[in-house]
């Protein structure tokens, strides 16, 4: 009797230590959670401050075609911030917790920001690349002494000229060398294309109750809805992804074939900072991959699985 009571008595103990532990275990993801969420929320508040930073050094600054593209990417990333807070939270809730008038505006600022900073960070990268084979085709005709060597095909870079005859002539030319290239046309046709693909999510955007109390911000129109969702797979990640490798891939080729002579030599010295802007597209092409576009990629996936619950 005594073995028997022992046995009844131990149950409960064993089924509250149980309790306990699961209960503890589920505090402490929670709590693990919470540390995550105000981790990212420090990152955002310090790269959207060094973005502020960023921007006011920019508009100080005279700007051509290069600093002009990082002044928009720079705006882009800032909104970013509002975008990636708001995404954070959703996830956080498991639903869409703001107020339902917010969810046109967020969804047209999402695709807005995101389609806006990959097409620029392209635009970006094939600037650069015009650059490099506009100051390589320079430091060519450079290297010729344009006193002598005159051939026919280039004879509109020639300093001098010279007749057969008795009488010489001397021609001097002070045109103005191109030393940069323009960005408006590229410019206008990324904004166009942001645009187009933002204004439909900014018009047709709503929220939808689902099951166990879940919230949906999406376009719920079923025909607008798969219209606009494979525009989006194809104009937001298809396209802009495989544009930004090819891109990726000539900015390397132009490095390596950028080699220190070229830059040590007078003729070519801006040259260096062609270099320098080559490193710096390499680097923000890759940090973009690791980083936005994986998230992008990862939130239109979820949201996708979500519309079909």
């Amino acid at each position: 009797m005594n073995i028997d009571g022992e046995e009844n008595e131990s149950v409960p103990v064993l089924v509250f230590d149980n309790f306990t532990s699961s209960y503890n275990g589920t505090i402490s993801q929670e709590q693990a959670q919470e540390w995550i969420v105000a981790a990212y929320f420090a990152l955002q508040a310090c790269g959207g401050v060094l973005n502020v930073l960023h921007i006011l050094a920019l508009i100080r600054s005279r700007r051509n075609g290069i600093l002009s593209l990082i002044l928009q990417i720079s705006f882009a990333d800032l909104a970013a911030q509002y975008v990636g807070a708001t995404e954070i939270l959703t996830l956080r809730h498991q639903s869409w917790y703001l107020s339902p008038e917010f969810c046109p505006f967020f969804k047209g600022t999402e695709v807005l920001v995101n389609t806006l900073t990959i097409y620029l960070i392209i635009c970006f990268n094939f600037h650069v690349i015009s650059l490099w084979n506009l100051h390589e085709t320079h430091g060519k005709k450079s290297n010729k002494n344009p006193l002598t060597s005159c051939d026919k095909d280039d004879s509109n870079e020639c300093l001098v000229t010279k007749q057969e005859n008795a009488n010489r002539l001397v021609t001097i030319d002070y045109s103005k060398r191109k030393d940069d290239v323009s960005i408006v046309f590229p410019v206008i046709f990324v904004w166009i294309v942001s645009l187009s693909l933002s204004v439909p999510n900014f018009t047709l955007a709503s929220t939808l109750k689902l099951k166990q109390n879940y919230t949906l911000c999406a376009v719920i129109d079923s025909y607008y809805g798969q219209v606009l969702q494979h525009s989006l797979v194809i104009f937001k990640i298809a396209l802009p992804v495989l544009l930004l490798f090819l891109s990726l891939v000539i900015l390397t080729i132009k490095l390596t074939q950028t080699s220190t002579s070229d830059i040590e030599n007078v003729l070519t010295k801006q040259m260096c900072e062609i270099r320098k802007l080559l490193i710096f597209g390499i680097i923000l092409t890759i940090g973009y991959f690791l980083t936005t576009f994986q998230r992008q990629f990862l939130h239109f996936i979820h949201f996708q699985n979500a519309a079909t619950v």
